[in-house]
């Protein structure tokens, strides 16, 4: 166990719904259903699927800017779901997030100097000059100019204040760094310099991430291994090459299939889905995929799957698999 970084285990998280002039209670919606997962050192997870699915309500879970319904989260073999707000500040030092809209992260009224130097006031006790140390090697590192220190994020583009994001993040030396789709707002010539400096920075300071996009191509290039969700629920993990070579559940085949290919030897057949997808305020029965997949039997309608590890070390949720796979 000493190579598990982030042990998840039966994460649940719902939101009330609240109708009416008086808020009458209306039902939950069910965010994140009994997932579990485990992120091992200096690789890098992806967590990929539909917009909706829950990807970022189970990222914030994680470090606890949501609390979970029910669940246990063990980072470096400690419960952060059971700790004080104090031991939790101490932890959120070897676990920091990487946001999806860099200017929403960013406070506008503070310049680039003070939030990169704001983890180091929160957390730890250092003198001006170690402060401005730490903040211009930080600049540097993620190939932003000194000259930007006094400026504001208004006055950047969307791929440098995603770098100021991430100086940020890197401030204070963490082990885990959750990265929050952080290419999907930017351009496409930026996304490849962002997602090359992130793999750089993870070799530089052997990092781990937990890797979160609805786009599958992005992280096929990022991830060692990939859990892809539906409906609040993780349906399949493996690793990266061989889910793309061998995907097993009926929604990750059918996620595939939507790539576009540039090769045609690679060209998949477009798998298109029909039906309604559940409600996640009234979640039927059964799998959570049932009503849309083309596979669908009695017992899927009835029962829900549990995970069957598969020989090649895959898991899967799904009942077209016998047990040790096929």
């Amino acid at each position: 166990m000493d190579d598990i970084v982030l042990d998840v285990r039966h994460i649940s998280k719902t939101f009330p719904v609240k109708t009416g002039m008086f808020s009458n209670s209306a039902g939950v919606v069910h965010a994140v259903n009994d997932v579990s997962f485990n992120v091992r050192r200096g690789e890098t997870f992806g967590l990929v699927g539909e917009s909706g699915c829950g990807k970022s309500t189970l990222s914030r879970t994680l470090l606890r800017l949501v609390s979970a319904d029910s669940g246990e989260v063990y980072f470096n073999g400690q419960d952060i779901l059971h700790v004080s707000e104090s031991e939790m500040r101490k932890l959120r030092v070897g676990m920091r997030m990487v946001f999806q809209k860099p200017f929403n992260s960013l406070n506008p009224r503070q310049t680039v100097r003070q939030i990169i130097a704001a983890p180091f006031e929160v957390h730890k006790n250092f003198s001006c000059q170690e402060k401005e140390k730490q903040v211009l090697s930080l600049m540097d590192r993620v190939g932003l100019s000194r000259s930007y220190l006094d400026r504001y994020p208004h006055e950047f583009s969307g791929g440098q204040r995603q770098r100021i994001g991430i100086a940020r993040a890197l401030a204070l030396h963490p082990e885990l760094i959750i990265c929050d789709e952080p290419v999907s707002a930017l351009d496409v010539s930026i996304q490849a310099q962002i997602l090359n400096l992130l793999k750089d920075l993870q070799q530089e300071f052997n990092l781990t991430y937990i890797f979160i996009s609805h786009n599958l191509s992005v992280v096929k290039h990022m991830s060692d291994r990939i859990a892809v969700m539906y409906l609040g629920s993780i349906v399949e993990i493996a690793d990266s090459q061989g889910l793309y070579k061998h995907a097993r559940h009926p929604y990750t085949q059918a996620l595939l299939s939507a790539i576009p290919s540039m090769d045609g030897a690679n060209h998949r057949e477009r798998i298109v889905l029909k039906g309604e997808i559940p409600s996640p305020v009234d979640l039927s029965t059964g799998c959570s995929f049932h009503t849309r997949c083309n596979h669908v039997m009695e017992c899927c309608c009835k029962h829900q799957p549990d995970f069957r590890s598969m020989e090649d070390g895959s898991r899967v949720a799904c009942f077209l698999y016998e047990e040790g796979g096929r």
